[in-house]
């Protein structure tokens, strides 16, 4: 029997310090008028004032029962099994252990729903039931994880490929529409799609160990561990994949790339396939694109209002060299396609070299390189020359050749964007400064550097307000650097959140990604201390304080003073 205490959750979450007398005020007369049917808590959750967690903890409190953080448990699989899925999901019940003197420990949603009790004593066939609350959020994320296991336990019992000849015979098309339709392992292999596409994955990895295969998927940027199946099943899923994406079926010595399209009700899905032999068998890597993905304008990208009218000034040149840095996957191309919108393409003949063709925008000319057959980026410039081009983006600036061959376009009449890996916008130009090519005709051409990181975004629906020290915040974003300090300034930051979690995020505690980024334009200014070789530290500190030049600190700063995104984050990328 439930100990209640006389007492209502309100006072308890004003003693936790949860809500203010004026926020329950508030959530009071919003129930009175609004919802008379809901709960005072549920009201708080919807309302924003609490998140589902602080709720559950308020609740178990007032009800003198424990509360489990049912997402970091490990649950007793022989006592999930005696409970139908329907059922769980329906009456919001998880049994979790059973004790050394038989009695049952039962997480519940709602610890006051008797018929629900009732309901898993009948399917645990015991009456030994004790109750924990667990958190909605929590509960939703573990049926979601056991979901996704019944399907693939389910397909993996039906997988009996066990010759090449076999699993040539399968299917060949994909819709993840049909996937419970579907033989065993169509049905696997479309699970591990589905689940990515449901995750808002970019890539899946398939990843054989020495005990099992890992299956793991790339969210805002992030790996996060999917579902796991034995060793030996690993051939014939590699199989199917291979299949579908046309590679060679019989070679397991070599790597081998392809592509597919996966259908869905919604959308269009481009999958690049990457399989590469390892010690336990070949690993397969999955790069997911949306073909109905639009390219934004640049002032949607996440860049401040200063760097946005920076590179519309810099696109607004009828020539030169404009170049994008950061490291691999810091949305350096989704830039380049967002400025190249910022021309009337109508009037102007744009070819891009590209590897791969990630966008597709109409009125330009796209060049897929092909090193196999020659067709290399400074290759493919030089024929792209002939083709009386007014702009040129050149996917990467891989090599000498290429950067040479790119700022002698531009010196010819040419606008021309590329893209080089560098960690800043200085060192940038200091980093082409050094390679091989004439560096009066590199700062003749060149009018300015974008440098950027993507960060993921909090989750607008279970972010949570964090307190922190002003100097306790720089010198964790810093790193104690005394040199990134004095970019800083006076910036004051009085507002931080950190991630939490919810059904809308995957409970991750973010969603999406946006820019951060530093967008210097090139003077003569800025040449004279390049060559002048003054060292990287004192010239940003001279043109951030002569020029009032911002940096990815100042706006990784700002990021966080907007609750767009959290230190930690920050930390992660910068």
């Amino acid at each position: 029997m439930l100990n209640v205490k006389k007492k209502l959750i309100g006072q308890v979450l004003l003693e936790n310090g949860l809500v203010t007398e004026e926020t329950l005020k508030h959530a009071l007369e919003y129930q009175k008028k609004q919802a008379p049917n809901k709960r005072i808590g549920e009201i708080l959750v919807e309302l924003g004032y609490i998140n589902e967690e602080e709720l559950s903890q308020a609740l178990a409190s007032l009800l003198n029962i424990q509360y489990i953080d049912i997402i970091n448990v490990d649950l007793d699989e022989s006592l999930i099994n005696k409970i139908p899925i329907k059922i769980i999901k329906d009456y919001k019940i998880l049994p979790i252990k059973r004790d050394e003197y038989g009695i049952i420990l039962l997480g519940m949603v709602d610890p006051l729903d008797t018929e629900a009790i009732n309901i898993a004593r009948e399917n645990l066939n015991t009456i030994n039931v004790d109750i924990a609350i667990i958190s909605k959020t929590g509960f939703e994320k573990v049926v979601l994880d056991l979901e996704n296991k019944i399907i693939v336990d389910q397909a993996l019992k039906e997988i009996k490929v066990e010759t090449v000849e076999e699993a040539e015979e399968l299917v060949k098309s994909i819709n993840l529409d049909d996937t419970e339709s579907q033989p065993g392992i169509i049905r696997l292999v479309e699970a591990v799609f589905k689940q990515a596409i449901t995750y808002r994955a970019t890539d899946i990895h398939i990843e054989p160990t020495s005990k099992n295969v890992k299956v793991r998927y790339r969210i805002d940027g992030v790996l996060y561990k999917g579902f796991e199946f034995p060793l030996e099943k690993l051939p014939e899923v590699v199989s199917r994949i291979k299949i579908i994406a046309q590679l060679n079926i019989t070679e397991h010595r070599l790597p081998q790339d392809g592509h597919l399209t996966v259908k869905t009700r919604n959308s269009e899905y481009d999958m690049r396939i990457s399989t590469l032999p390892s010690r336990y068998g070949e690993k397969v890597v999955v790069r997911l694109l949306d073909k109905k993905q639009t390219i934004l304008d640049i002032s949607n990208l996440g860049f401040s209002k200063e760097n946005v009218t920076k590179i519309k000034l810099m696109m607004s040149e009828p020539y030169g060299f404009i170049v994008v840095s950061g490291p691999t996957g810091a949305g350096k191309t989704t830039t380049l396609f967002s400025m190249l919108k910022e021309l009337n393409l109508e009037s102007k003949n744009v070819v891009t070299i590209e590897d791969p063709i990630e966008y597709e925008l109409e009125n330009i000319t796209q060049v897929q390189v092909n090193e196999k057959i020659g067709l290399t980026f400074d290759n493919a410039l030089k024929y792209i020359l002939r083709q009386d081009p007014d702009v040129i983006l050149v996917g990467e600036i891989r090599d000498e050749e290429t950067l040479r061959i790119s700022v002698q376009s531009s010196l010819t009449g040419h606008l021309v964007l590329s893209t080089i890996h560098a960690n800043d916008a200085i060192s940038t130009i200091i980093r082409m400064k050094e390679m091989n090519v004439n560096q009066e005709y590199l700062f003749s051409s060149l009018i300015g550097i974008i440098n950027q990181r993507l960060v993921r975004m909090l989750c607008n629906n279970c972010k949570k307000k964090k307190r922190i020290n002003s100097d306790e915040l720089i010198n964790l974003i810093t790193r104690g650097n005394d040199n990134e300090k004095e970019l800083i300034n006076d910036q004051i930051i009085d507002n931080v959140y950190e991630p939490s979690g919810c059904p809308l995020c995957n409970w991750t505690g973010y969603f999406g990604r946006t820019s951060i980024s530093e967008t210097v334009i090139f003077n003569d200014y800025l040449k004279e201390l390049i060559i002048q070789n003054i060292p990287l530290h004192k010239i940003k500190k001279i043109i951030n304080k002569e020029e009032k030049q911002k940096f990815l600190i100042n706006e990784a700063l700002e990021k966080i003073n907007q609750g767009i995104t959290s230190i930690e984050e920050i930390i992660r990328v910068i």
